[in-house]
């Protein structure tokens, strides 16, 4: 169904995305890819796009959802690696023979068939020991993905950058799709164009998924109506308050199903998403607190109309009663576009999308 609100993993109920969906399972498929990045705003479809294409190419598959620590200040190795745990653990419990490969790699503990990490420093399980076996283990390849890869960037006391590195060079049964919806802050973790970082140089593909046209968001709802048996006309009306994000569309279809009112479910879609928003970007400032006024005194300018550097210098001048530094001004906006809260459109600095606006509105 069209109108669910959690993520797809049927090419059925995947929809427009078929080029998108080429492409991954091109590059994990057939050509090999080590490394495939998928790009887009939070509730664009990134996790439906990778599980559809998981099924399709019918591969183990290790994913890691690094969501859950969006709302942490710092992710241990300990957390890292039950996470990664857990995901073997599914593993073996379909693929038995894949505990033999796994035996006699320190750090690892083996009942039966279920397996346990140390995360301790004097015997701490090795991330690339686990790779290496899982590439002897699997003639047909494993797939890793890194869901909200950017949440690595939190990492303190390990990092996983030199094992990719080694597994793009090494382990030729190993692809990695790595997702994020902070796309600044994505590349920044990944350090691509970085000399000095393990993965500099390596060849990556990517792929970015943007909000729905109104072509698109008019033929997504009307096909998900058509599957609910609703009559519905008003599309203009709802992609011009809500935008083209497939999950705020979705939302608003499960409430139009229910209340059959259109007003009260875009009300509620709004009310749900500037709620969710906002405690996202409370997430996002959870270490800048010295800086929590200044963040959200941009986005109130933003969210007012799109707003020049010199301008957005101003706000904050007048907010403080003190001088700001250019350099500050500067970092606050690199933060705020690295973060995929606001996009930069001819020197303007404007919301991701329409709903981030109506979240910060006074």
């Amino acid at each position: 169904m069209l109108f669910d609100l959690r993520p797809k993993d049927n090419k059925a109920n995947l929809f427009d995305r078929e080029a998108e969906l080429s492409k991954v399972i091109n590059y994990v498929g057939k050509l090999n890819i080590p490394i495939t990045i998928v790009l887009g705003l939070r509730r664009v479809g990134k996790s439906s796009l990778i599980l559809v294409a998981i099924k399709e190419l019918n591969m183990p598959t290790i994913y890691i959802d690094l969501r859950k620590f969006e709302e942490r200040q710092y992710l241990s190795y300990r957390d890292f690696i039950l996470e990664l745990q857990h995901n073997i653990n599914e593993l073996t419990r379909r693929f038995p023979k894949l505990v033999d490969f796994l035996k006699g790699i320190s750090g690892v503990s083996i009942s039966g068939f279920r397996v346990s990490f140390s995360w301790k420093s004097n015997n701490r399980v090795s991330f690339a020991q686990l790779l290496d076996a899982l590439n002897d283990w699997a003639s047909d390849g494993v797939i890793v993905v890194l869901d909200e890869a950017q949440e690595l960037i939190k990492a303190r006391g390990f990092n996983i950058l030199p094992t990719l590195a080694y597994a793009y060079d090494n382990l030729r049964r190993i692809r990695f799709i790595v997702s994020g919806s902070e796309m600044g802050l994505l590349y920044r973790f990944l350090r691509i164009k970085d000399p000095e970082s393990p993965l500099f140089g390596r060849a990556m593909d990517t792929i970015e998924l943007t909000p729905f046209t109104r072509g698109q968001a008019i033929e997504f709802l009307r096909r998900g109506f058509e599957e609910l048996n609703i009559e519905f006309k008003d599309y203009d009306e709802v992609y011009g308050k809500l935008g083209g994000v497939p999950g705020w569309l979705t939302y608003l279809g499960l409430k139009y199903y229910e209340y059959r009112d259109l007003s009260r479910a875009i009300d509620e879609t709004i009310d749900y998403a500037t709620a969710l928003i906002r405690r996202e970007f409370g997430n996002f400032l959870i270490d800048k607190q010295s800086a929590k006024d200044r963040y959200l005194a941009i986005m109130r300018m933003v969210a007012n109309g799109c707003v020049g550097w010199s301008e957005v210098k101003r706000g904050l001048e007048a907010l403080t009663g003190i001088e700001v530094s250019d350099s500050r001004i500067s970092e606050y906006l690199r933060q705020l576009l690295d973060s995929s809260w606001v996009i930069k459109v001819n020197d303007k600095y404007c919301p991701a999308e329409p709903l981030i606006s109506a979240a910060f509105k006074a």
